[in-house]
């Protein structure tokens, strides 16, 4: 039995090697010696080890020897045994049917890990594929044999190789292995205290394709674990990924390297600085996105640009600064769904909360390609998400976010109300407040496409967010400049049942800022309407609606609350003597409750309190009404004389068209102070809101002779101011004498020609602005601004040489020309520079 042939076998070996089990097992049983015997050439195997080098179709005969008690321990000449003749055979299923044995005298992943830690490249790679395959994911989760890895030193093994000087083949192996268990805590643990991400960030310098790709994995992962970004971000990760952008071109390399990139960045401002501060970072990130023609690394560049731009302003800057918006916006119009989506993500980023980056896309034509993307699609992700991006552009201007709810359309926005996202909600609610608002407005559009009926269901949403903008936007869908009431929708809310919710909210809310938000709502809605106040009064017997909740709020802590509170108390109050006699009657008003906002720096505080006071004056019983009538106006006079901000002009010039039409004797005191040629000043404003509010304040004062002489002279001296004050003015009355005068002036002619430089009172719609931005020619790239320009707000911007205004002063009999003469409710009081800024004492 013992006899060999040519080539060194014995018979046991020979059927050991082709799987005839029943004689092996007879050799077996013949003799001892057969069951160790080797082969009588280089590599002196046993029948085990024959026997295994033929894999699992010879499982049979590799029991028998076991079971005849086979060392499993046994080695050839060349070192190897059962685990490294497995390895290199490439039979991962006999290995894994090893480990299944559960010996506790013998494992396979000792001997593994060892033939691993090889200096022989084809010995290290293939037991590397090995565990490769046996650890690898099976539906996507992390496969329990990581414990044996750890528990035999396998992550300290893994980056020693990684390490060392053995071939790429095998470092792509191992690293393979790592992949599959990273995302365990206790591997990423052990990977870090080891050393392994030094060791990883080094081998991004690697000439391997595959090993580069195989090492951003592996830093992504680790990312994914908040504890080590910043570790691997101060080892240089940013500035070495960069560096692979420039030099590869690999597309399956640079969609790992892009991804990696964009996880390092992402939700940290200074790892978003170190982007910024590598030379050309952001240009070797849109070169890639100008040459790409790859769908997954159009996508993972769109998710890297994305996280890059979020909320840092340089990056958004450097990003239009390379030209990328132009790309960008290209790919919003092609036919993959996913990147024309992360494409759309990636735009709102680079514009949000950056005027500058708004403008250059906006000039680029990005609205139109996404405004087709958003009336194509009725997916709700597609409009969550351009919708959202459209949002975006529009910043926080109000003349940008009507100009784009414009460009939306009211029909789409009263979609957004109906559907079932709370992001479509929300920009439904905005759009349709701004649309609202101002003198020219869409307010009946809105009431004829049942737009108040969506706004009243949003009062009853769980998040607060929605229901103040729901409140907000049913307030200015009821109520315009100078006050004017639009009795349809305030009729429509009372018929919807909103107003027993609006009640509901001011008694019952918890917080704060939504019952006093919610009682300013109700006095616009019952502003003029006596059927709507009526049936408050109604609600309020079950649900205890009073003047008391809102004068408690005078006293809150919140500036925010007590300046709205006052707001509500003066819309119920303006014009209305019984409810202000019913305000009275509940304690009143104190005027010390307005000083802190009378005496602050905001202008916005000191405009709206000086309203109040104006308007309550009757009703504040620790000051005269004369008094506390004529401190008011002036400071909203002298506000619309000096402020630079144009949300500012127009709010003094709304509270002037609000208080044109109140009581007696408030409209002289006004005209008595130069109000007239400041408020045709700011009809020469580049801001449609700011014109609107000065035409209509100027409709209301021309009921006063000495307004209508001096504005019938401004008017003859430039045309253009009657045709402003008609266009904006159509909804609102306008001294008849006024007009009777006016035609006069024009059939004795003689007027003027409109100068050229007037502002259009029809702005450019955005689909304008992208057919002109298509005949622009692509090629010429923007510069970032200086920081100054780049954080410069609407408030900065100055008027031009016709919109500057002088104070004018009324002398008194006194002589006195720094005594401005006002009357208030028929008392006249005599305010002086002492007194103008509100004597405390």
């Amino acid at each position: 039995m013992n006899q060999v042939d040519e080539s060194g076998l014995a018979h046991i070996h020979q059927a050991a090697k082709k799987g005839y089990f029943s004689s092996v097992e007879k050799f077996l049983k013949a003799s001892n010696d057969q069951l160790e015997f080797e082969t009588q050439d280089d590599l002196h195997d046993t029948p085990l080890l024959v026997a295994v080098r033929t894999g699992m179709q010879n499982i049979d005969t590799i029991n028998i020897i076991i079971e005849f008690g086979g060392n499993l321990e046994a080695t050839n000449s060349q070192n190897h045994g059962v685990v490294e003749i497995c390895c290199m055979e490439g039979h991962t299923d006999l290995l894994q049917y090893f480990d299944d044995l559960n010996r506790k005298e013998w494992s396979i992943w000792s001997r593994l890990l060892k033939f691993c830690s090889s200096e022989l490249d084809d010995e290290a790679e293939s037991a590397g594929r090995a565990i490769s395959t046996l650890t690898h994911k099976v539906n996507n989760e992390v496969s329990p044999k990581w414990k044996n890895l750890l528990d035999n030193n396998g992550i300290g093994i893994f980056v020693k190789v990684i390490k060392s000087n053995i071939g790429e083949e095998a470092k792509a192996e191992i690293l393979k292995c790592l992949i599959n268990i990273l995302e365990v805590t206790e591997v990423m643990e052990q990977v870090v205290n080891v050393g392994g991400v030094e060791a990883l960030i080094k081998h991004l310098k690697s000439t391997s394709n595959t090993v580069l790709r195989l090492t951003c994995v592996c830093l992504r992962v680790l990312c994914s674990n908040k504890s080590y970004t910043e570790l691997i971000a101060n080892q240089g990760a940013i500035q070495s990924l960069i560096s692979v952008t420039v030099r590869n071109n690999e597309s399956r390399v640079l969609v790992e390297v892009v991804n990696t990139l964009g996880t390092l960045c992402a939700d940290s401002e200074v790892r978003q600085d170190m982007f910024s501060s590598v030379q050309d970072s952001m240009q070797s990130l849109c070169h890639i996105l100008e040459d790409c023609m790859d769908s997954d690394l159009l996508l993972a560049l769109c998710h890297c640009l994305a996280r890059i731009t979020t909320h840092h302003e340089v990056n958004q800057n450097n990003f239009v600064a390379c030209g990328g918006s132009h790309y960008l916006i290209m790919l919003t119009d092609i036919k993959n769904r996913e990147i024309q989506l992360a494409a759309v993500d990636t735009i709102h980023m680079v514009v949000e909360n950056n005027s500058f980056t708004q403008a250059r896309l906006m000039e680029d034509g990005v609205v139109g390609p996404l405004i087709n993307l958003l009336n194509k699609s009725k997916s709700q992700v597609v409009q969550e998400k351009t919708a959202g991006a459209l949002w975006a552009l529009a910043g926080e201007s109000p003349e940008e976010r009507r100009k784009m709810a414009s460009t939306m359309g009211v029909n789409l926005l009263i979609d957004f109300l109906g559907s079932l996202s709370r992001l479509l909600h929300l920009i439904g609610c905005e759009g349709i407040g701004v649309l609202a608002q101002g003198a020219h407005n869409e307010k009946d559009a809105i009431a004829r496409t049942s737009g108040v009926h969506p706004l009243v269901r949003l009062l009853k949403s769980e998040e607060e967010y929605l229901v103040l903008s729901a409140v907000r936007s049913l307030r200015h869908l009821c109520l315009g400049v100078g006050y004017l009431p639009h009795t349809h929708n305030q009729n429509t809310v009372s018929q919807a049942r909103g107003v027993k919710l609006l009640v509901a909210l001011m008694t019952l809310s918890s917080d704060d800022m939504i019952q006093v938000e919610a009682a300013l709502t109700l006095a616009s809605v019952a502003l003029g309407n006596q059927s709507v106040m009526r049936e408050i009064w109604q609600a309020g017997q079950h649900l205890e609606f009073n003047y008391t909740r809102i004068l408690a709020h005078l006293h809150s802590e919140n500036q925010a609350v007590r300046l709205l509170a006052g707001s509500a108390l003066a819309a119920f109050a303006y014009n209305n003597m019984t409810e202000q006699q019913l305000i009275a009657a509940e304690g009143g008003v104190r005027f010390s409750c307005f000083l802190d906002f009378l005496q602050s720096e905001e202008e916005y505080f000191r405009c709206n309190a000086a309203f109040q006071i104006v308007v309550m004056a009757r009703i504040i019983p620790d000051e005269e009404q004369a008094m506390a009538s004529a401190a008011g106006i002036k400071i909203i006079v002298d506000i619309l004389n000096t402020s630079q901000s144009l949300a500012i002009q127009a709010l003094a010039a709304d509270c002037i068209a609000r208080l044109a039409h109140t009581r007696a004797g408030v409209p002289e005191a006004i005209v008595a102070i130069g109000c007239v040629e400041r408020l045709c000043a700011l009809m020469y404003s580049e801001q449609a809101q700011v014109r609107g509010s000065a035409a209509i304040a100027l409709a209301y004062l021309s009921f006063n002779h000495t307004a209508e002489r001096q504005l019938l002279n401004k008017c003859r001296c430039d045309p253009y101011l009657i045709k402003c004050l008609n266009y904006y003015t159509a909804k609102h009355k306008i001294s008849r004498k006024f007009k009777e005068e006016w035609r006069h002036y024009k059939r004795i002619g003689g007027l003027p020609r409109i100068p050229t430089g007037r502002p259009n009172l029809v702005s450019r719609d955005y689909r304008e602005l992208a057919l002109a931005a298509k005949s622009r020619h692509k090629g010429a790239s923007s510069k970032p601004p200086d920081t100054a320009s780049v954080r410069k707000s609407d408030s900065s911007q100055e008027l031009n040489g016709n919109s500057q205004s002088r104070a004018s002063k009324v002398s008194t009999p006194a002589g006195n020309s720094e005594d401005v003469l006002l009357v208030a409710g028929g008392e006249v009081a005599m305010l002086t520079p002492s007194t103008s800024a509100i004597a405390v004492e």
